[in-house]
């Protein structure tokens, strides 16, 4: 009976020993497969062809007033009304008093300062009379034209260095120049509009205590505006001022004319574009609106050679260009020449080099890549 335990017992062991040997086997063919089945990105690409083709210059710019201001006050005070109220949307016309501050306490303080001047000089009198007897009647006749509502007139001209010396240790000067000055700031007590304008911003209310430096409203100037387009680097260089150009809606409808009246001198890093700014007039007797967004065809054909790609194909100037000889990318800088609907017309891509057409994640120059020709 034992020796029949003993048989019974190994074979069950031989058994699973075989049952054990057979499973690390089977995991280890696995791993090894799995180990060499690597994920291969398949992307869509083209053979480039280039060709010449003859475009205009595109853009698109929001209509923005030439002279657009912030005005905020020098003074301090309650903050007024003028002839219009302070509300956006308000139009006014060159001249019109846009707002003031209550300047009653100023005027008082001028009013003052303006009778001890003409204290001063009536305490001088006497003794001109006796030093300059010439000069008297000069001095007495400008006492005379002074008024407290009115500004100071200009001193009289001395005719010597004493009689300089003496109205200057007398005070006469510092005064005067103090007042003048205090006339100068009290006329900043109004705000006249400088153009023809709308207020677009206010800032504050009316009734409201302003000081020196605080901004009330922001005007823009009506019947005089431009658009700012960016333009690439490249189509920039085929751009004159003077340059006429032909303004549409974005549904296509024909909005006016133009021309190209500034370019700017920078290029912008992030766009490598530069901006054109374009002086609108109006069609058909209709202006041109504040924050209206228009499509800028400029009038100048120019011929270039190039294929057209789509925008995800590009990525800060470059393309990627594909290698059949080690299935693998390699960068490709180039120039955008055109922007249009369909696509970018870019140059710099040799021919028959074959091209990926959409974006690329986790690049590396060392990743294998799969195409599929479109």
């Amino acid at each position: 009976m034992k020796l029949r335990h003993i048989i019974i017992l190994t074979l069950f062991v031989l058994v699973n020993i075989i049952v054990l040997m057979t499973l690390n086997f089977g995991s280890g063919d696995l791993d090894e497969e799995t180990a060499e089945t690597e994920f291969i990105q398949t992307l869509e690409a083209t053979v480039a062809e280039n060709k010449n083709t003859t475009f205009q210059i595109n853009g698109f710019g929001t209509v923005t007033a030439y002279n657009a201001v912030d005005l905020a006050c020098e003074v301090q005070g309650k903050l007024l009304p003028g002839q219009h109220r302070l509300k956006p949307g308000v139009k006014f016309r060159k001249g019109a008093l846009l707002f003031k501050v209550d300047r009653t306490e100023a005027e008082y303080n001028l009013r003052s300062r303006k009778s001890g001047f003409i204290n001063i000089l009536a305490n001088l009198l006497p003794d001109l009379k006796v030093g300059f007897p010439s000069e008297y009647n000069k001095w007495e006749n400008y006492i005379d034209r002074l008024k407290l509502n009115e500004s100071l007139p200009e001193l009289p001209a001395w005719k010597t260095n004493k009689e300089k010396i003496f109205i200057s240790t007398r005070n006469v000067l510092t005064e005067y120049f103090s007042i003048k000055s205090m006339e100068t700031q009290i006329r900043k007590y109004t705000v006249f509009a400088p153009f023809n304008g709308m207020i677009t911003d206010v800032y504050v209310t009316e009734s409201s205590v302003v000081n020196p430096g605080t901004r009330v409203i922001r005007i823009a100037e009506t019947g005089n505006f431009e658009i700012p387009v960016s333009i690439s680097a490249t189509e920039a260089e085929q751009i004159e001022i003077g340059t006429e150009v032909t303004l549409y809606t974005t549904a296509g409808f024909e909005r006016g004319v133009g021309t190209v009246s500034r370019m700017a001198e920078m290029i912008n890093k992030s766009t490598q574009s530069i901006d054109v700014y374009i002086q609108p007039e109006k069609a058909n007797g209709e202006p041109f609106v504040e924050g209206e967004y228009l499509k800028v065809a400029i009038n100048k054909e120019q011929a270039h050679k190039g294929i057209m790609l789509p925008n995800k194909a590009i990525s800060n100037n470059k393309v990627y260009l594909y290698s059949k000889k080690d299935s693998t990318l390699t960068q490709q800088p180039i120039d955008i020449l055109h922007n249009a609907d369909e696509g970018v017309f870019v140059g710099g891509i040799p021919d028959q080099s074959i091209v990926i057409k959409q974006s690329v994640l986790n690049y590396t120059d060392t990743t294998k890549y799969a195409i599929l020709m479109r």
